[in-house]
């Protein structure tokens, strides 16, 4: 068995998403919206859950857009209506520096996530592919 080790710096964990497990386990092409990828391969849309989404004012069940995504897993961890939070804050009349700041959640880092895969040696699929009766898909 082998392991491949990838480590996920700031601002490629939604790309990371985006591109790698939101469609299942394969690659997407990054320009097709998230949501006809989904509906070619059969995966559902993902879906906000958990105890602290009162917290960031999402309901469970909420469809998670390609947005939301940028902006929770981005460069800066910002909350996932944070374009909505920073219009809303601009239109009371704050700064824009203060405006965003309002959708942050946190403090920046440097890297956000490790993925680990792991894959039979090739010659494992071989060794079954010509098995005998019974023993591999084709038969």
């Amino acid at each position: 068995m082998t392991v491949d080790i990838r480590v996920i710096r700031a601002g490629q964990m939604y790309r990371y998403y985006l591109r790698e497990t939101v469609v299942g386990d394969g690659r997407r092409p990054a320009r097709t919206p998230l949501r006809v990828d989904q509906e070619q391969v059969g995966v559902p849309a993902g879906r906000w859950m958990g105890g602290g989404l009162a917290v960031l004012g999402l309901t469970a069940g909420e469809e998670v857009t390609e947005a939301q995504l940028r902006n929770l897993f981005g460069e800066r961890g910002r909350h996932p209506y944070a374009d909505r939070i920073e219009a809303d804050r601009l239109a009371q009349g704050e700064s824009a520096k203060k405006a965003f700041k309002a959708g942050a959640l946190g403090r920046r880092v440097m890297v956000t996530g490790v993925d680990f895969v792991f894959r039979q040696q090739p010659m494992i699929y071989l060794l079954w592919g010509s098995g005998g009766r019974g023993d591999s898909a084709g038969d």
